[in-house]
């Protein structure tokens, strides 16, 4: 998203936060940035940052139904169908999102302000849409993308724009997006299917004493040229170090997702098991049942001695408790929640996999620890990272378990 300061544009660096990877929670690049005056983390509005839905569903196994459907436990093959972003000619850095629809996968990435396509038969570049600048297509900072029918939505954070595309990649029209009320900030959470926008507005200043944060978001509806509508609620944002000097992220904190599913939203607080979902008035709907154990679990003893000593603040006032999830997605109609950790013995990935209608359908666990972009019957999109930090996109099989 971008951040605004009295009116000033800051512009972010994105860093990596290695005590969090450690601990899967989030995609490295994913994890935080610092302004440029700045030399310490901050982590964007979780609400929008890299948010990506995608066309597609797990099959029949993970598709909405009408009725409960029988919950499936599944896995992430280990041998990827073709991987691109190892070729060193053709390297990829600070993916944001993928779609994968007819025979094409487009993979958004952040570095070079572009949706590239790919043939998903081969993995051979197709071409490449949208570049750093101004005009219609370009980017300044490449937040979002989703797939809205057949139609490619993306928000600009630093220009404050939503990009319209054809399924080819080509522009068909520009939004913008302004603030309303007092807020400075607006950010894109994402597109319901009518193409009504789901925002959210914040203020964006700096605390005048140590404390740990937590800023008040409002929700509010948009209308497909950017018209705001109305508001929707208003929800807490995540968790972060404030002072006047610096603002700062640490492990284990309290992150907030607000994820668009549909014609629902839901709020994810990554520290509380319940998930509650609203409709597109704003109303709330139903909550999904938890798939995770429900008492927290308490942090060992490295894990808080990995936490960070912050100037005016008691250790005691920071993080005991791991969170329940990671950073949740939508794809295509089924919300994916990561599990904090994952499930499978030595490491590794875990996802519940809830439908449209708020039923828990299945469970998807992976050996390595792996990020979900994009899913299209018993195919996967998945983000990877060595250990020198290469960023990788695969597509690989879903399998059934007995």
């Amino acid at each position: 998203m971008a951040d605004h300061f009295a009116g000033v544009y800051l512009p972010p660096v994105r860093l990596p936060d290695d005590s969090a990877v450690a601990h899967g929670a989030n995609p490295p690049h994913q994890q935080g940035v610092v302004f440029a005056q700045e030399v310490t983390m901050l982590r964007l509005s979780p609400g929008g940052l890299l948010l990506a839905l995608q066309i597609g569903c797990l099959g029949d196994a993970l598709s909405a139904a009408s009725v409960p459907p029988q919950q499936s436990n599944m896995r992430i093959d280990n041998i990827p169908l073709f991987t691109i972003g190892d070729d060193p000619s053709e390297p990829l850095h600070r993916v944001i999102g993928a779609v994968l629809t007819g025979d094409v996968l487009i993979v958004a990435e952040e570095s070079t302000h572009s949706l590239r396509f790919y043939d998903r038969t081969t993995g051979q570049l197709i071409r490449a849409v949208g570049q750093k600048g101004e005009g219609p297509g370009d980017y300044g900072n490449l937040d979002l993308l989703q797939a809205v029918g057949d139609r490619l939505y993306t928000f600009d954070s630093w220009h404050r724009r939503v990009t319209i595309r054809d399924s080819a990649g080509e522009v068909e029209r520009t939004v913008r997006v302004q603030p309303w009320a007092g807020y400075n900030v607006a950010e894109v959470e994402g597109i319901f299917p009518d193409g009504s926008m789901l925002v959210s507005g914040s203020v964006f200043g700096w605390a005048d004493r140590p404390k740990i944060q937590r800023d008040e978001h409002r929700l509010a509806r948009y209308d497909a040229d950017g018209n705001f509508i109305g508001t929707l609620g208003k929800y807490l944002g995540y968790e972060y170090y404030d002072s006047p000097e610096s603002k700062r992220i640490y492990p284990y904190r309290r992150e907030t997702f607000v994820v668009v599913v549909g014609d629902k939203y839901h709020i994810v607080d990554t520290k509380d098991s319940s998930i509650p979902a609203f409709d597109i008035a704003g109303k709330p709907v139903h909550e999904l049942p938890p798939d995770v154990p429900t008492e927290p679990t308490r942090l060992t003893r490295a894990g808080r001695d990995s936490l960070p000593d912050l100037d005016g603040i008691d250790r005691d006032d920071l993080p005991r408790y791991y969170p329940f999830y990671g950073r949740t997605r939508a794809v295509g109609d089924a919300l994916w929640v990561p599990h904090y950790g994952g499930l499978v013995p030595g490491g590794g990935s875990a996802w519940s996999v809830y439908s449209q209608d708020g039923d828990l359908v299945g469970q998807v666990t992976a050996s390595e620890r792996l990020w979900v972009l994009a899913v299209d019957g018993d195919i996967v999109a998945v983000l990877t990272l060595d250990e020198l930090g290469v960023e990788t996109v695969q597509l690989r099989r879903i399998i059934e378990q007995p």
